[in-house]
């Protein structure tokens, strides 16, 4: 009987239907064995493969002899593979007790649905070595780089330090970051599908780029010196912060600037916040008696007062209806003797001349109220006034260095441009930015920012600063061979609490530079609260002694004898 043709039909139909489906499964094939194999081959690689990046190597930070104060070290990460950990809590148990992490946060990282977590980065020797006896399988190591300071301590206040992924954090490590941190390269870890027996392999794809290093001006043998005489003191005088910096006047280079208390670089998070920042540029003083260097400059620079002027101090002097006190009655001086006996009165005197637009102008000049622009984070412009804001006092307050305040940077650069003829120059920290392969990519060179007072003044004013040291108020600056140059200063800090100046809180200068006829150095010396003696000339001047008598002999600095 023959089919009928609804059923003629239907087979047909069917056999259309399987027709088409069958060529469909060939095009199906087709499409995926040869016109998307490339698109397929990478998804299965993608099954086995799973990439993560890992640093170049940060550039080194050198002195400016080439010694290393910043460098790498090789160290070992522990990562693992969570679905080859067999018994993720027993090993989370004996790793979190080895490498001293909660075993909780460990077992959560065990246990997440990816081919690869860290556990811990950048392990010591003994932990490494530890983790290696538990003989765990899916756990392994990656050789990384660690940021490693071999000198500690020295100059950590201006060093700063790097994260975990080496990424700079405070000082020259956070300003520099982008020139010293190294390209990231591509890594790949290779596994099978399960997790399984597959051998580990790990492989670049993308190779790493390493960082530029830098070359600073800070010379290492100095930056010990300052740093050993500032401590002796530090300690001594149990003051609160201690700072001192060593500038090459004609150049303006940084040769040395420690702060007082420090820390150990290499274990930086064991210290408090407080104790990171560079108090040089980062915090401001009122400067004391240093800031009539400022004052008396003007003065002659305006030709309001010469070196024949006669003064009386009684002890006190009353302006614009304030009495303004001294520590001595120091009787008749001539410009001289105001300064070499720091007498207040006398300097009040000579201030209270200038027209107040002229004294803040000069101030100005002189780098106050404004950043130095040093390659260094977290500078502040410190405080001055503008004269429109300044009370029927302000005048006679600021010639004695109140109602101000500045950084120790700006203050030794503003000293530092008397010593230099009159020019101002602009701060520098770093001499060249090299390459890996110790190529010169950048070269910093001496900035001057401008003519600050006439070269006549200077050396008036040069004069006056040696009779300070080797008669005044500034003896213990006094150095054998060598005729220094400079100013003491006691500064009654002022307390916000209760609106006035405090009775027993003071910081104590000392600023000069040496051998004065032809300076190779400014040092600029603060103790911030000291205990017991406080005034600049016995507490900061035998710091500047100290530093002077030995830096001088190592730059090979003729004696006058």
């Amino acid at each position: 009987m023959l089919p009928s043709k609804e059923k003629k039909e239907r087979i047909i139909f069917l056999l259309i239907i399987f027709i088409i489906l069958y060529f469909s499964l060939i095009y199906r094939l087709y499409n995926i064995q040869v016109i998307q194999t490339d698109k397929f081959k990478e998804i299965a690689q993608q099954e086995h493969l799973t990439s993560f990046s890992i640093e170049g190597e940060r550039g080194n930070i050198y002195d400016r002899n080439y010694k290393k104060l910043a460098v790498n070290v090789n160290v070992q990460s522990l990562f693992a593979i969570p679905s080859k950990v067999k018994n993720p809590q027993e090993t989370a148990q004996k790793i979190s007790s080895i490498l001293n992490l909660k075993t909780r946060d460990v077992l959560d990282k065990l246990n997440q649905k990816k081919s690869f977590v860290w556990i811990k980065r950048k392990l010591t020797e003994t932990e490494v070595a530890e983790i290696k006896k538990l003989n765990s399988e899916g756990l392994n190591f990656l050789d990384e780089s660690k940021r490693y300071y071999p000198k500690n301590y020295l100059a950590s206040n201006l060093m700063g330090f790097v994260g975990i992924d080496n990424q700079g954090l405070e000082g020259l490590e956070s300003f520099f970051d982008k020139e010293l941190k190294g390209l990231p390269g591509l890594v790949v870890l290779e596994r099978d599908a399960s997790g399984g027996k597959v051998p580990l392999s790990i492989k670049g794809l993308t190779p790493h780029k390493d960082g530029h290093s830098i070359v600073l001006t800070i010379d290492e043998v100095i930056q010990y010196i300052t740093e050993e005489a500032l401590d002796k003191a530090f300690q001594k005088s149990k003051a609160k912060a201690g700072i001192a910096i060593v500038v090459e006047p004609k150049t303006g280079e940084i040769l040395a600037m420690a702060v007082k208390p420090s820390y150990d670089l290499n274990y930086f998070n064991k210290y408090p916040r407080d104790l990171w920042r560079n108090r040089a540029v980062t915090d401001a003083y009122e400067p004391g008696s240093t800031f009539k260097i400022i004052t008396i400059a003007t003065a002659l620079e305006e030709k309001v007062v010469n070196l024949n002027d006669q003064f009386y101090c009684k002890g006190w002097i009353k302006y614009n209806g304030t009495i303004f006190h001294d520590i001595h009655q120091h009787g008749p001086q001539d410009l001289t003797g105001i300064v070499k006996n720091s007498c207040n009165i006398g300097v009040i005197q000579t201030g209270t001349r200038l027209d107040e637009k002229v004294f803040e102008k000069s101030i100005r000049r002189f780098g106050f109220g404004t950043l130095t622009e040093i390659n260094l984070p977290g500078e502040i412009n410190g405080l001055v006034r503008s004269t429109k804001d300044w009370s029927k006092i302000s005048l006679a307050s600021l010639s004695i260095g109140q109602e101000i305040s500045v950084t120790p940077l700006q203050l030794i650069m503003a000293v530092s441009a008397i010593a230099n003829r009159g020019t101002l120059m602009k701060p520098m920290i770093v001499k060249e930015i090299i390459d890996s392969e110790q190529n010169k990519v950048k070269i910093f060179k001496p900035k001057p920012v401008r003519q600050v007072i006439s070269v006549d003044t200077t050396l008036t004013m040069t004069k006056i600063l040696e009779q300070v040291v080797n008669d005044g108020t500034g003896t213990r600056a006094k150095l054998a061979g060598y005729q220094a140059a400079g100013k003491t200063g006691t500064a009654q800090k002022f307390d916000f609490s209760i609106g006035k100046y405090s009775e027993d809180k003071y910081s104590s200068l000392f600023v000069g530079y040496v051998p004065s006829e032809n300076p190779k150095l400014s040092i600029l010396v603060l103790l911030d609260e000291p205990k017991g003696s406080y005034y600049g000339g016995t507490v900061a001047a035998p710091v500047f002694q100290e530093i002077a008598s030995k830096v001088l002999p190592y730059l090979s600095v003729p004696t006058n004898e």
